[in-house]
């Protein structure tokens, strides 16, 4: 790769010339490596929420919420806020045949309080038919962000 058509500034910020004139390609991905040099993928370093100064990473509670049986996918964000920079907002999609209710919202919830930290958890949980999905079938989390955007301006 040579760089991104008329956009410099990713280029830049992208491919990094590193002190022994090896140049690196940073994509953004966070990952692992195994003793036998095996790389693996966990998330995008982009989809990180900064609450109270803490990092939250949405995969990690996406998999604590959509390992629930009611649950069939979700989509966790960072909602502005004014006091705490960011807010964690979790979508939810049901499985067929559950209910949005109260009684999920505190399943769901007491499945994220086993696992995850209490400044991460979701200060509010959305229950939607489906949620936008891009072009490969993954959810358009950017336009749930824009979306959220949106309703606070």
């Amino acid at each position: 790769m040579t760089g991104y058509l008329k956009h410099p500034e990713e280029t830049a910020q992208t491919l990094q010339p590193m002190p022994d004139g090896d140049t690196w390609l940073f994509t953004g991905d966070l990952g692992c490596m195994d003793e036998d040099g095996y790389v693996y993928f966990r998330q995008r370093l982009k989809r990180l929420i900064i609450t109270n100064g803490y990092n939250i990473y949405p995969a990690q509670l996406e998999n604590v919420i959509d390992s629930c049986p009611e649950v069939a996918y979700s989509c966790v964000i960072g909602v502005k806020d004014p006091h705490r920079m960011q807010k964690v907002k979790a979508f939810i999609v049901p499985r067929e045949g559950q209910s949005p209710n109260e009684a999920l919202r505190e399943k769901i919830m007491e499945q994220l309080r086993l696992h995850i930290a209490k400044y991460a958890l979701p200060r509010e949980i959305e229950f939607c038919a489906e949620l936008p999905k891009t072009l490969v079938g993954k959810v358009a989390y950017r336009l749930l962000e824009e979306e959220e955007e949106k309703k606070s301006a």
